[in-house]
């Protein structure tokens, strides 16, 4: 479960979040498969999850950001960015919400901090 801290690693919750909130239209069949972005499971690298990949074509959504995810940058990651945004054009999941899931928010924030930032290997 993505909401219980016993359940698995950080990356292991962030992941089960995406997955069960995003893979049903970030996926190779889904209604988001132009992005690239493949939050369901199947990304196969990095950038096909969101990492260091720049958007295909997010106009004002990317909020002038860079990437999808920004390495150890969470407020200059576009994923967070729409999560956040209640704005019909940028907000993301795009159906069926008008409220900000700060739970989930939360987690994803934590999760991209963590991660080492670009060019820090």
């Amino acid at each position: 479960k993505w909401d219980d801290p016993k359940s698995g690693s950080l990356n292991q919750r962030a992941h089960s979040y995406l997955r069960v909130n995003c893979g049903h239209c970030h996926s190779p069949k889904g209604s988001a498969s132009n992005s690239g972005l493949f939050l369901d499971g199947s990304a196969k690298d990095s950038a096909a999850y969101g990492i260091a990949k720049r958007p295909v074509a997010a106009g004002r959504a990317s909020g002038d950001l860079d990437f999808i995810i920004e390495q150890g940058r969470p407020d200059r990651s576009i994923l967070l960015s729409r999560m956040k945004s209640t704005d019909a054009g940028i907000a993301m999941p795009e159906l069926g919400r008008a409220t900000v899931h700060k739970e989930g928010v939360e987690l994803l924030e934590r999760w991209i901090a963590a991660m080492p930032k670009q060019g820090a290997y």
